[in-house]
């Protein structure tokens, strides 16, 4: 509710105090050199102001086509309110243009926001379910296989959130999927770098997605699988915004972000295309974890992935998979922490979040957050994590395609030692040569054996290597 003083009546005068006292909070802000963020860094296109968060309640306001409307008051920033609308849409409002009202704030009427939709897509058809509408001109395939992911995960977050101790409650408002057959559609929609299938946007609240690529996959499988992962991870976005869990304009730290995003996109693939639950093994992400793991035995962890993760402004693809492994391992192996974590990062308030970096592009603050919950031992803890990540079996989305076997021998008083291992590419295979001989001492390096060997798929090349191994023992 929005503040209120006893003899004042409930329209324009609540909001002129309001007013007041926001344009007196930035006087004393900027008095006191306080520090507010830029409203444009989370995608709003007012000027900077005090923010405030206890502005809460109902407003009335009239829409561009003359209707009047009911929003809820996210925040307020400056002279400026953050309301979203019906539809979900977070909108600015200048303080005089809206009126307080002790009316409900109701999510659209279904029916009018898919004619809706259908006006702004021509030619795309809709379809609800419980919690969505998806709008697409994909095949019916791909778009009710999307619909069961959704709905699937839904349900299962909002129950995992449950146990963690956040508080949660049904979106109000319906989520909005649109689906484009094509990548050339999809770009005219939105421009994004290449190589980014879907996204999740905070301020409009809906999913974006496509079908089909415009080049030719090297592997249509494997296409497929990323692509409906990244779905599933957009997914998860847009559910945890509108369910409780992350509010929306909160800059989480960036390994959580997306590593939540990651730990809860796995998916059954197949016919009957549906959320595998949190915390299954995310294949996509082991898969790039691939040259890491074998690269390191547990002992050798030095704690710089950690690091790097933790700190991260942002992430590269690999920074993508680290993220999702390190919330695996914490939620697994460490889950009473990771549950007080978890619960203090949802309790982050619309526009808080670090964004400052130090000399090296950091978030210091984000490790420090860190290190309040899980320590500040960080080899130790990626030793654990790597142990852990070596014990989870994956199905490799390139296990029929050729495979290399590379083996390191060496001769120590006519006695030979060797290492084998199994690797997807021949560059990946190299480089882990060369880390295994980096290893040796002199002497050794100089009289070091490598080989490869190339096998039609990874189960022919893991049995090549387990008969190589047996045959220097």
């Amino acid at each position: 509710m929005l503040y209120q003083r006893r003899g004042l009546p409930l329209n324009g005068g609540v909001l002129a105090v309001l007013a007041f006292l926001v344009s007196t909070s930035t006087l004393l802000a900027q008095a006191k050199r306080v520090t507010v963020p830029d409203p444009r860094a989370f995608g709003l296109d007012i000027p900077p102001g005090l923010v405030l968060h206890d502005v809460k309640g109902n407003v009335q306001y009239r829409t561009d086509d003359g209707k009047t409307e009911i929003g809820k008051i996210h925040l307020a920033i400056g002279g400026n309110l953050v309301v979203e609308q019906p539809d979900g849409k977070l909108v600015t409002k200048q303080i005089s243009e809206v009126k307080k009202t002790e009316e409900a704030f109701e999510g659209m009427d279904r029916k009018d926001l898919e004619r809706r939709l259908k006006a702004e897509h021509p030619g795309f058809r809709t379809f609800s379910s419980r919690h969505f509408i998806f709008v697409y001109n994909t095949s019916n395939e791909f778009a009710k296989g999307t619909m069961r992911i959704m709905e699937s995960m839904l349900p299962g977050v909002s129950a995992h959130a449950k146990r963690q101790k956040i508080e949660v409650h049904d979106p109000e408002v319906p989520l909005v999927v649109i689906m484009f057959a094509t990548e050339e559609e999809y770009k005219k929609f939105s421009e994004l770098p290449d190589g980014v299938v879907a996204f999740y946007d905070t301020i409009e609240n809906h999913v974006v997605m496509y079908e089909k690529p415009t080049e030719t996959p090297f592997k249509w499988e494997l296409y497929n699988r990323q692509a409906i992962s990244t779905i599933s991870h957009e997914g998860a976005h847009q559910i945890l915004h509108n369910i409780g869990v992350q509010q929306r304009l909160s800059r989480w730290p960036m390994w959580i972000s997306e590593g939540i995003a990651e730990y809860y996109a796995p998916t059954d693939f197949g016919k009957r295309l549906r959320w595998k639950g949190a915390g299954d093994i995310n294949d996509m992400r082991m898969f790039e974890l691939e040259s890491y793991l074998k690269a390191r035995d547990a002992t050798q962890a030095d704690g710089k992935m950690i690091d790097d993760t933790v700190a991260a402004q942002r992430l590269t693809s690999t920074g993508y998979a680290s993220a999702w492994a390190l919330t695996h391992f914490l939620a697994s192996r460490h889950k009473l922490e990771f549950d007080k974590f978890m619960k203090r990062v949802s309790e982050t308030r619309p526009m808080e979040g670090a964004l400052t970096t130090d000399s090296e592009g950091k978030v210091t603050s984000n490790r420090e957050l860190f290190q309040e919950f899980f320590g500040t031992d960080l080899a130790g803890l990626e030793r654990e994590m790597v142990q852990h990540l070596k014990e989870q079996p994956y199905d490799h989305p390139l296990k029929e395609f050729r495979h290399f076997v590379a083996t390191v021998r060496i001769n120590v008083n006519n006695r030979v030692f060797g290492t084998a291992n199994v690797f997807h590419s021949q560059q990946l295979a190299n480089k882990w040569q060369q880390e295994q001989i980096r290893k040796l001492d002199a002497t050794q390096q100089q009289q070091a054996q490598v080989d490869m060997i190339v096998l039609p798929n990874r189960s022919a090349a893991e049995r090549a290597a387990a008969q190589w191994l047996r045959s220097i023992h």
